[in-house]
């Protein structure tokens, strides 16, 4: 239930974005700007094997632009996953990131804005399950780090459809974890000068 209702709010703020007058964009100095999407999760194989099964997550970001090129954004998402082995573990994963993100303008009336990003953040894992090892059950948070590109097409002078493709990594019990991460949602831009 909870799925669907999500799924319905996502999808209702797509067809705004969808529906908005086809105007000059509006990444503009001074202006803030909020982000819900939904995207997959796919993990590498740690050590040679694969440690996590791929998943989705949901998340939200909101950004403040201080030039109309630059702009730092804060982000949080969460997702639910399973251990790939033979173990019956489930993971789930809350993280927030604080990220620097630099657009460029790829089109001569700014409808279509690329951009590269990249910062730092926290992931809190919490793993829980029925296994006789109790050291594989727990909480903890870890430092994380993330790059990457996207692109942001305006439909109208404040809303537009954002693509990411990002590329996060963490240490958890001393091995390297990382994933990529591809998302897509809403970007809607207030106020600005």
């Amino acid at each position: 239930m909870r799925r669907l209702v999500l799924k319905g709010v996502l999808a209702s703020f797509l067809a705004m974005g969808a529906l908005g007058a086809p105007v000059l964009a509006q990444n503009r100095e001074k202006a803030w700007e909020i982000n819900p999407y939904f995207g997959t999760l796919s993990f590498d194989e740690v050590e040679g094997e694969k440690v996590l099964e791929d998943t989705w997550d949901l998340g939200f970001r909101f950004g403040y632009h201080w030039t109309k090129h630059q702009m730092v954004e804060f982000g949080f998402y969460g997702a639910a996953t399973e251990n790939a082995g033979d173990l019956d573990i489930s993971v789930d994963l809350l993280g927030g990131q604080i990220d620097y993100t630099y657009n460029f303008f790829l089109t001569r009336r700014d409808r279509v804005v690329g951009f590269a990003t990249g910062g730092v953040g926290v992931v809190n894992i919490s793993s829980f399950g029925f296994v006789s090892d109790p050291e594989l059950i727990g909480e903890k948070v870890e430092f994380s780090y993330n790059f990457g590109l996207g692109i942001r097409l305006f439909g109208g002078p404040r809303t537009g459809f954002r693509f990411d493709v990002r590329r996060t990594t963490f240490k958890d019990e001393g091995l390297q974890v990382n994933y990529l991460e591809a998302a897509v949602g809403m970007t809607i831009v207030l106020g600005g000068a």
